[in-house]
Formats: structure tokens, C-alpha cells, sequence
């Protein structure tokens, strides 16, 4: 419910990666799991494209809880919510959202999160929504582009929930506080940088919480071995994102994207080993198989020197660093590179990389900011102030380094990247088996087939390779 959503390919599709280790005894019975969790899309919190809807939690909680719980929360219906009316959907069509509220709190019982714990949860996703109903009004200040709330009631509400002050909210979301030789700058901000400040504090929280329940529910499931040296018997389940390609593409496109070129590779490759054996048993000549290599397109995405991830990085790290300059330095360094399309027009602020499933054009337009993946000092010196300890626990890492310390710490595409490095070690220990899920039609109906859209899908999750590589 936290991580699944409505897309308008799926009435639930999982918008994290997730790997799941299921551990055995030695008769074979399941003693224990562990899930790894990979890039949850924090960009759907705050805005959602047509036909889809916000996570899944948001609207169950409204539909699902009692009348006394929605007035201490202050929630009403789901169409006065801001963060939830992008997509312009509301309703998924065969799904109760009531009783699936039903079956998240029978399952959190089950995992043996505390009623303390759940309260918490609530209190938090509930002050996500109010602050996405925040106005910001543009004014002037000293000849400088500023902004001020218009419905400051709301953000007392946010406020009250978060177990923090108002007012020092209002303040922190308006302005930003830097240190310069020694002195202390209070900048106000525009009614667009308010925003998105604020957009940025919603997806931290949001982001926090999720990490939590995966790190309560690994708490309850995870057995520690009795002997660390003794060998588990596991079976490792990997349910990870496919290649996508939208209308628009982020920086959350380009790092699923590039984790499909390694599964891809390692999906080939091991494909490969197979068939190579079956001709040896035969005794044919397998030198002459030959097979799309893709590791020229990885190298350029994250393996090479100055490849696109740490161009993004380098530039993530500048002070005065845009979103255009990183497109620039792009343009730069691999405009000659065969996977990467440079577009004709100056004023373009995408790029294109040419991926084993086709061609990607990436929108420039918040990279940096995605992949810095932190929010305002000022909110985050807020939080230590907070009533509620839950919240204050979310936070502490965050709280105890200074903001330089903060500036340097590793940025999301780096973690992204260790993650996946992590992930393709465990791999590369395991026997695989792979399932490969074609979606027959875009209108979730039973008894059609859109030739197109199956070959399309075959051909992305890399059959058509295998196909050629096995006849």
C-alpha cells in the first residue's frame, strides 16, 4: 500500500525494486526473509501523470478509517486533497480501498506494529497531504522576489501533526538560512522555490516512513543464523522495475533504465553460458554464435570515467550547479558517443540514450535536485524540535551532521549505484531462473492481444535476443 500505486498500465504496480531473500532449515521449511528495497519513486507523492493515482495508502486511509480517526487527522475526502487530484482518478476500478484499509491493519497487527507505531504512521501520511494543499502567494521584499501562505491554517494542521511549531514551519518554508563568512543570510524565497521546498521536505517524510516499515517488517521476519559461518539455504526472489519509456522521463527513468542494462547483460550472458554448453554436449562448433553486447552502453551510463551518472554527481555537488550546465557537460563529453543522442535544437533540455530496448529521451528538467535527494537545512534543524519522538528518530541521521557534512554525503544516484552493485554481486552467486510478464493489452482486458504492444514488451525484456541467440 505504502510503495504500489495505479498507473495507467497497472492497477498496481510497484514503484520500488525490491529483492527478497527467503531463507530455509535444512528440512526445507521456511525460517525467515529479508527484503532489500531499491529507488521508491518519491515523484509520485507529489505530482501524478493522467489516469493515475498518488500511493495506494493515501486513499485507503480516507476510505478506511473511522470517523474519529479522520476528524483527529482532520482528513475529509479524497478529492480536497491536492496530492491526490493530479491524475484526475480517484477510484481504481475492482478495488475496495475500505477493506483493503481492513487487511493493512490486520497485516500490521500480524508484523507486530505497535498501535503507538500505527498512530505515528497516520499522523505522518496525514500531514503529507496537508502540506500539499499549502498556498504560496508571490510578494516582494525589499525589491526581492518573495512569498507568504495564504491558508496558514493548514499549515498549523500540517504543523500540529508533526508535533512541531507553525509558525517556525511557515518561516522555514519561505526562507532559506546560509552561513556566509560567519554570518548569518536569511533569504526569502519565490512562491515556486516555497513550493518545491516544500515538495521536497513531503517526499523526505514520505520516504523516511517507507524505509521504516521495510526496516519493522525485516525486524520481525529475519532470523540470524545460529552459526554466522554455517552456509543458509536461501532462495532469493527479485520483483524489480521493467525497462520504461514514457511521454516524460526523469533521472528515476534513467536508473531503472540502466538497471535493466545490467539484468539485461546478465540475463544474455547467462542465457549464453547456457546454450553454449547445450553445443558442446552436441558437439557443434559455438564459436560462430554471436550476441548484442551492451556493455559499451553501461560504460557510458555509470562504469566508464566521466560517465553520465558521475556527471550528474559532479555537477549535483556545486553550489551553483543547474540542470542546464550538467546537460551542457553532457553534450560535452559524449556527444560523439554512438549511445548517446545529442537533440539538433540549443533550447532542448533533453537527451536521448540508446538503450538494448530502444531509444530513451531523458528530460534534463530536476535531475539535480532529484539526485541531491535532501531538503532544506532549516527544516531539517526544525525536525530536532519536534514533540514526536517517531518523527525524531526518522531524522537523526540527518540531524547529527553539520549541512557541509550533509553537501558531501553520497547523493542518490551514488547509493543507487552501490545498491545495484550489491544486487548484481548477490546475483552473480546465485543459479537463476528467469519469469518474463507481457501485458497483452494497455486497456487491462481479458481475451486481447495488441500484436504490437506483446513484441514490444518481448523485445524490451530482452526474448528477442535470447530467441536469436538459441535458434
Amino acid at each position: 500500500a505504502f510503495g504500489n500505486a495505479k498507473t495507467i498500465r497497472n492497477d498496481n504496480s510497484s514503484r520500488f525494486g525490491k529483492y527478497i531473500d527467503i531463507h530455509f532449515s535444512r528440512d526445507g521449511v521456511i525460517e525467515g526473509a529479508k527484503i532489500e528495497q531499491y529507488l521508491l519513486e518519491k515523484s509520485r507523492i507529489v505530482s501524478q501523470a493522467e489516469d493515475e493515482r498518488n500511493y495506494h495508502i493515501f486513499y485507503r486511509m480516507i476510505a478506511g478509517m473511522t470517523t474519529k480517526q479522520k476528524e483527529e487527522l482532520e482528513l475529509t475526502h479524497a478529492k480536497n486533497f491536492h496530492y491526490l487530484t493530479q491524475g484526475n482518478c480517484l477510484k481504481c476500478v475492482g478495488m475496495d480501498d475500505s477493506k483493503e484499509f481492513a487487511l493493512i491493519l490486520d497485516a500490521m497487527k500480524i508484523l507486530m506494529f505497535t498501535d503507538e507505531e500505527c498512530n505515528c504512521i497516520w499522523r505522518l501520511t496525514a500531514a503529507v497531504l496537508h502540506l500539499g494543499n499549502l498556498i504560496f502567494d508571490e510578494t516582494e521584499i525589499k525589491n526581492m522576489p518573495a512569498s507568504e501562505l495564504s491558508n496558514m491554517e493548514v499549515c498549523n494542521t500540517a504543523a500540529r501533526l508533526l508535533g512541531i511549531d507553525g509558525k517556525k514551519m511557515c518561516v522555514a518554508l519561505t526562507n532559506r538560512t546560509t552561513f556566509a563568512h560567519n554570518e548569518l543570510i536569511v533569504t526569502p524565497l519565490s512562491a515556486d522555490q516555497a513550493m518545491d521546498v516544500r515538495d521536497a521536505f513531503v517526499k523526505g517524510i514520505y520516504g523516511k516512513v517507507f524505509l521504516w516499515i521495510v526496516n519493522k517488517i525485516n525486524e520481525v521476519i529475519f532470523k540470524p543464523k545460529e552459526d554466522r559461518f554455517a552456509r543458509r539455504l536461501s532462495i532469493g526472489v527479485l520483483d524489480i522495475f521493467g525497462f520504461e519509456n514514457f511521454g516524460v522521463n526523469s533521472f528515476e527513468q534513467l536508473c531503472i533504465n540502466y538497471t535493466n542494462e545490467n539484468l539485461q547483460q546478465f540475463f544474455v550472458q547467462h542465457i549464453f553460458k547456457l546454450e553454449q554448453a547445450e553445443y558442446d554436449r552436441e558437439s557443434i562448433d559455438w564459436t560462430k554464435i554471436e550476441f548484442v553486447d551492451n556493455q559499451t552502453c553501461i560504460d557510458l551510463l555509470a562504469a566508464k570515467a566521466m560517465n553520465i551518472i558521475a556527471l550528474i554527481d559532479e555537477e549535483s555537488r556545486f553550489p551553483k550547479g543547474t540542470d542546464a550546465s550538467m546537460l551542457t557537460k553532457l553534450h560535452n563529453q559524449h556527444a560523439h558517443n554512438v549511445h548517446y543522442v545529442k537533440p539538433r535544437s540549443a533550447h532542448n533540455t533533453t537527451f536521448g540514450i540508446k538503450h538494448f530496448a530502444g531509444t530513451v529521451y531523458y528530460d534534463s528538467c530536476g535531475f539535480l535536485e532529484k539526485n541531491r535527494d535532501t531538503f532544506s537545512g532549516d527544516l531539517i534543524e526544525l525536525l530536532q524540535q519536534t514533540k514526536t519522538e517517531f518523527l525524531r528518530a526518522l531524522f537523526m541521521k540527518e540531524v547529527a551532521v553539520s549541512t557541509q557534512t550533509r553537501r558531501k554525503s553520497p547523493t542518490l544516484g551514488v547509493q543507487f549505484k552501490a545498491s545495484l552493485d550489491l544486487l548484481m554481486k548477490a546475483l552473480g552467486a546465485c543459479e537463476p531462473f528467469f519469469v518474463r510478464c507481457i501485458k497483452p493489452n494497455e486497456h487491462k482486458r481479458a481475451n486481447l492481444f495488441d500484436r504490437e504492444l506483446c513484441t514490444r514488451q518481448l523485445r524490451y525484456s530482452g526474448m528477442m535476443e535470447t530467441i536469436r541467440i538459441r535458434k
